[in-house]
């Protein structure tokens, strides 16, 4: 009898014990999620507000304001120097998955988004700036870019015009 109760409390510890693990691990995945769209909320932030990355690479409208229906889908540069400069880019790549976000992998657009150094070691050609983010700002960027669809047709004006 005393073996029966045994074998029924090792039972049930066990099931508490692997209720505790599934818990934990639900836990884990609810909180990566979290942080996940915490970083890329982040990355809208700085993608919009900070670096400004729709001056350059969004098209603007007839009245000279940014076509939120194509942001960051590549456009002509909206300004140039006064005088001419060597290796200027006229026209602005398609920064989202259906462009550049889409061809590099995440590491590679996070080396670019740290050192300044595309995926072939090239700095971006002016006017974009070779920018220097920290390990979480270029992630949260590159999770925030990776999550915008783009459109087909840029992605033949990208790979004549790579950063």
């Amino acid at each position: 009898m005393r073996s029966k109760y045994l074998m029924a409390g090792v039972a049930v510890v066990a099931v508490l014990i692997l209720w505790q693990v599934r818990a934990d691990q639900d836990s884990g995945a609810k909180k990566d999620s979290g942080e996940a769209a915490d970083l890329m909320k982040h990355g809208e932030y700085l993608v919009n507000e900070v670096a400004g990355c729709t001056h350059c690479h969004t098209p603007h409208d007839a009245k000279g304001q940014p076509d939120k229906s194509r942001s960051l889908r590549g456009a002509t540069i909206p300004f140039a120097p006064k005088e001419k400069t060597k290796n200027w880019a006229d026209m602005s790549p398609d920064i989202t998955a259906g462009g550049l976000a889409g061809q590099w992998s995440e590491d590679q657009m996070v080396t670019f988004l740290t050192t300044g150094a595309n995926p072939h070691g090239d700095k971006p050609p002016p006017p974009m700036p070779a920018f220097h983010l920290n390990a979480r700002d270029a992630k949260a960027v590159t999770l925030y870019l990776k999550s915008l669809p783009g459109s087909k047709e840029s992605k033949e004006s990208d790979k004549k015009n790579k950063p």
